[in-house]
């Protein structure tokens, strides 16, 4: 009995380590931002990374838009505004910094939302295929949101925050980049007003390296 439980023991581990190996080799397939929805992507297909290689831009007249949504207080939405990352090539995840985060033309009247620098925010950026030409984008390094307005300020942030890649186009539509992360409030930068927890929810449209742009292997 005794040595037919060390058996099954010995199974389940083996069994244990092939999928931790198996996680590892997905893990580390390279991700890359492809012109075409190809599981693999073909050489030809691949976009070349240059400054700011990865941009979503809120666009007022396709309807837009970044908020913060505390409860008990407006909702400070903008309609404009640009996350960029600078990413670089690995054997895994597209890894990198977020160069450009900002907001413009924010409400209600007399509000503004803002990250502590817009520019070189000191962000880390982290992308990775999830399959069907979307991917993940992973916003690291305490990013934090700042919504002042007349009254109050709030100051929110996070360990990490994730963004939701759709690849595109679509219809004749770029891909998208998408959040909507829950934030918590950093009490020595906030009024006492602020709900100690908020939900950073956005959309942007993914208008660099381009119109055609999925993240794929």
């Amino acid at each position: 009995m005794r040595a037919s439980k060390l058996t099954c023991l010995a199974v389940v581990a083996i069994l244990a380590a092939m999928a931790l190996v198996s996680v590892s080799s997905a893990a580390a397939e390279r991700t890359v931002l492809c012109k075409a929805n190809e599981e693999h992507c073909s050489a030809e297909n691949i976009w070349e990374l240059l400054p700011e290689n990865f941009k979503g831009a809120i666009g007022e007249a396709l309807g837009k838009a970044a908020e913060l949504v505390m409860p008990g207080l407006p909702t400070v939405s903008c309609n404009t505004g640009k996350l960029a990352s600078t990413l670089e090539e690995t054997e895994g995840p597209l890894i990198g910094e977020v160069a450009k985060w900002n907001f413009i033309n924010c409400g209600p009247s007399g509000c503004a939302l803002a990250v502590p620098k817009e520019l070189e925010t000191g962000y880390s950026a982290e992308v990775t295929a999830s399959g069907g030409g979307n991917g993940i984008l992973e916003v690291g390094s305490t990013p934090t949101v700042i919504a002042t307005c007349s009254k109050f300020t709030c100051t929110y942030n996070a360990s990490s925050m994730q963004f939701v890649v759709e690849g595109g186009p679509g219809e004749g539509e770029y891909g998208y980049i998408s959040s909507e992360a829950p934030m918590s409030k950093v009490p020595l930068k906030s009024s006492f007003i602020c709900p100690s927890t908020a939900t950073y929810v956005s959309l942007y449209q993914i208008v660099e390296p381009g119109s055609s742009t999925f993240v794929t292997h």
